[in-house]
């Protein structure tokens, strides 16, 4: 490791990076556009304070792009983060989309044009929330396969997606003039080492030395809480410990600290705790404290959350990924946003001396001050025991920047925007409705077994839905018990064309083991997080009363999303299910012979309702699986402005939302476990390029309820 010091010399080893050719140089030219030393990452010659955000691209629309950079780089961003989601290109194996909304090359192109580099997170596992950690879902169906290890079907899929992507971004790095500064692949690989062990760490050589080959690292290349060697090793966490730090310099000599995923909160889980946003003065000390130890990047993850549209979220995770960003999932600065964009000044007009001046630390009792000093220049950080009671000052003791007095200005000044009804959206008598049919009376004949088909088999996950039918013979009449042993997600049951039952909630985010035990492959606990809730996937439901004789039974399953890690199933993540994969017992006896229909008849397009008019009536009483319709006359004024939408779900049960035949996302109006009557999720981002003078609104509702609360509101 160098000494500090020696960096004042303009002695250091820096690695630098162009066309593709790895060189050792303590002169920075304009022909090495991107290297890196101990100290941080040096851009065009200049050492560079890395103030980064993650906006990505699919949690927004192609015209919110432009706005959402434009007011990242106001706010003091010098460069933005995006993993690249895989499911989001390759829709069908071998059938790649970089077109329109999935058209990560023009969005590489917007970031360069607003002054705003790029650091490109290309996977192939990404986590972030997203269906099936960001894999193809035909990927878990792959011929002996196992995930995220040195294993020939994984690696294969993997190597022929990276050959497509560097196709289309190899253009865009900047050894080739484009905005992409770094590359990331794949994406805290220590949760999961312990499961693959050695052939894992083989896979991380393997997964560095192809986005070698396939020409992705003419640019500096990391692992984000990876271990990888050869490349930079960053941290995630709302802090970074000094122990981390520690680590980080002894692994990786000779390579920036930088700060991968910065929370500015956490995300929402339907029926799960609702999370406080984190104050943004602790947020800004907690940067200082990790500036403080050397680090010289950090990356907000999010800067801007945006929306989770149509089936893209994991399993549970809501529609809405605000994260309460600075930036929100409108589009619309915060009150953090402002806060931080001022900090980011101060942060930047500074950062010669963070990060090529000589620090040193003292302790004052309880008040602990760094001190930078670069020539005759000195900066000082001073705090105490709680995060945000810091200054910044200069050499004479003058305080430049007070993180609590800056937040008494930001707050007093700043003002929200009020949201109001899209006016003549109110109506609830223009509201009609179309009853999905059950399976008893559906033309289709379906797949026939004796044992349940899991789900995903079924479905190829192009739906939530699958429909599991057999008859119940019922010896004695009375309470009757059902039990799923394993089974995902949510499950509703029909006994007879009535609903008796439903899953019990809360439905939890990590669920224990997807499978049974098999003493012959004994399972390896990789997470604490997999230990928890051993019986998740167990669904048992009591049916009060039948009397005796032949039932017909129907179970509609039903998936809120596949999984984005091994922990969730506490398995490899090819072992994902849905529906039913064991079995049902009916009074403690095995159910045969069933017959299995994948979706539902109303959403093969969304479609087939609204082609035949016929089929929608008035609504009446409300009865669960019906279809709702609704046409929204939205005023020019308002759509040729900056003004943004959000349809209110008051009132409204579980199911889906769509927008002209947009998916808007999942619905579900269910109470946060930390805050009885406050739902997970009431509020629906409708972009406003969705939009036009006359709409139309559709809803699947899976609850007997009444859609006439719901609303489409404005923030202009």
């Amino acid at each position: 490791m160098i000494p500090r010091r020696d960096f004042l010399k303009g002695g250091a080893a820096t690695v630098a990076f162009s066309a593709g050719k790895k060189t050792f140089a303590g002169i920075y030219t304009k022909d090495q556009p991107v290297a890196y030393d101990e100290k941080s990452v040096i851009l065009n010659g200049h050492r560079t304070l890395v103030t980064c955000g993650e906006i990505h691209y699919p949690r927004s629309t192609r015209a919110m792009w432009p706005v959402l950079l434009e007011r990242s780089k106001a706010l003091g961003l010098n460069m933005v983060a995006t993993y690249v989601f895989w499911n989001f290109h390759e829709t069908s194996r071998g059938n790649y989309d970089f077109t329109g909304e999935r058209d990560l090359g023009h969005y590489l192109d917007l970031c360069q044009q607003k002054g705003l580099s790029v650091f490109l997170r290309v996977g192939p596992y990404i986590c972030a929330e997203w269906n099936y950690g960001g894999f193809p879902p035909y990927l878990r169906d792959e011929p002996g396969i196992t995930i995220r290890t040195m294993n020939a079907a994984y690696t294969a899929r993997v190597e022929a997606f990276f050959h497509k992507l560097a196709a289309v971004v190899r253009p865009h790095f900047a050894s080739n003039g484009g905005p992409v500064v770094l590359v990331q692949v794949e994406n805290e690989y220590t949760n999961v080492a312990k499961r693959y062990g050695g052939e894992g760490q083989e896979y991380l050589r393997w997964i560095v030395e192809l986005a070698k080959r396939v020409g992705l690292t003419t640019v500096p290349t990391t692992t984000c809480e990876g271990g990888a060697q050869g490349v930079i090793e960053t941290s995630n966490g709302f802090t970074i410990p000094p122990e981390r730090i520690a680590a980080v310099r002894k692994s990786h000599p000779g390579t920036p600290l930088l700060w991968t995923e910065l929370y500015p909160a956490w995300y929402r889980v339907w029926g799960g705790r609702n999370p406080m946003p984190r104050d943004v003065r602790e947020i800004a000390g907690a940067i200082l404290d990790f500036v403080s130890r050397g680090g010289s990047g950090w990356n907000y993850y999010p800067w801007h959350g945006g929306s989770n549209f149509g089936r893209n979220p994991m399993y549970l995770q809501t529609t809405s990924y605000d994260f309460s960003a600075p930036i929100d999932e409108y589009g619309g600065i915060t009150q953090t946003g402002v806060y931080l964009g001022q900090f980011h000044a101060f942060m930047q007009e500074h950062s010669s001396i963070f990060l090529e001046g000589y620090s040193s630390d003292s302790l004052d009792g309880e008040h602990r001050t760094t001190t930078w000093t670069k020539g005759s220049d000195q900066l000082l950080l001073v705090r105490g025991t709680d995060p945000k009671d810091a200054r910044l000052l200069n050499g004479k003791g003058e305080t430049l920047f007070d993180l609590n007095a800056v937040h008494s200005k930001v707050e007093h000044s700043y003002s929200e925007t009020n949201w109001t009804t899209v006016p003549g959206g109110d109506e609830a008598s223009s509201w009609t409705m179309w009853k999905e049919s059950l399976p008893g009376v559906r033309q289709d004949k379906g797949v026939v077994s004796i044992e349940p088909i899991e789900q995903l088999l079924l479905t190829k996950d192009m739906t939530d839905y699958c429909w599991y039918s057999t008859m119940l013979l019922v010896a004695k009449a009375g309470a009757q018990e059902i039990v799923i042993p394993y089974g995902g997600d949510f499950f509703y049951v029909f006994v007879d064309d009535a609903l008796v039952a439903s899953s019990k909630l809360p439905l939890h985010e990590d669920r224990g083991a997807i499978t049974p035990d098999d003493p012959v492959h004994p399972r390896v606990v990789a997470n604490v997080s997999e230990e928890h809730h051993e019986s998740g996937f167990r669904h048992a439901f009591t049916i009060p009363s039948l009397p005796e004789g032949a039932h017909r039974l129907d179970l509609l399953a039903v998936a809120i999303g596949m999984v984005k890690g091994d922990w969730q199933i506490a398995s490899p993540m090819n072992f994902e299910r849905k529906g039913i994969w064991e079995g049902v017992l009916f009074n403690g006896k095995p159910l045969r012979n069933w017959t299995m229909r994948a979706g539902l008849i109303g959403e093969r397009s969304v479609s087939a309702p609204t082609k035949d008019e016929n089929i929608w009536r008035a609504t009446g009483t409300p009865q669960p699986l019906q279809w709702y319709r609704k046409q929204l006359a939205v005023p020019a004024s308002l759509l040729s402005g900056s003004a943004v939408f959000r349809i209110d779900g008051n009132g409204l049960g579980k199911g889906m939302i769509w927008l002209n035949g947009k998916a808007v996302g999942r619905h579900w109006l269910i109470d946060a476990s930390n805050a009885p009557e406050t739902p997970s999720q009431r509020y629906y981002h409708v972009p406003s390029d969705w939009l036009r003078q006359s709409n139309e609104l559709i809803l699947f509702e899976e609850h007997a309820v009444l859609p006439t609360e719901v609303r489409l509101q404005v923030r202009a």
